[in-house]
């Protein structure tokens, strides 16, 4: 199963580790120069670095679509420059979550994938997802 996560902040990283470690293939796609505070925990420094760990996983910065197989076949999550989400109908993804938090919808629709999950405020169920996950802290 292809999951492609639009973004990969802290959220998005977090989001990317529990997909990976229940076996799924995860893309990610981010800003070319990401704006991430908590770097240290998040996949969007492949984009800096080429390539980066967290915890077990390896995320690597890959320039296009056609390279994000190579990439998976090594276990590893390929992260690309791709803010616009132009490789989604290339992958084909079984599902995308958004994770960019915007606070609201930069594009995705509830037509990218058979599964849409919006991440965070500015998605509305059954509209422009399927589903939303709330991010705000406290009850």
């Amino acid at each position: 199963m292809l999951i492609v996560i639009r973004g990969a902040g802290d959220l998005a990283s977090g989001i990317a580790l529990r997909l990976k470690r229940a076996g799924l293939d995860v893309v990610m796609t981010d800003l070319p120069a990401p704006t991430a505070i908590r770097r240290t925990v998040c996949f969007s420094q492949a984009m800096v670095l080429g390539k980066i760990q967290v915890e077990d996983v390896t995320a690597r910065r890959t320039e296009t679509a056609a390279e994000v197989p190579a990439v998976l076949e090594r276990g590893e999550i390929p992260v690309l420059p791709d803010p616009a989400g132009a490789c989604i109908p290339v992958l084909r993804p079984d599902a995308v979550v958004d994770a960019i938090l915007a606070k609201r919808n930069l594009g995705t629709k509830i037509t990218d994938a058979p599964v849409v999950i919006g991440v965070g405020p500015g998605f509305t169920a059954g509209v422009d997802c399927h589903a939303v996950v709330e991010t705000m802290r406290g009850h």
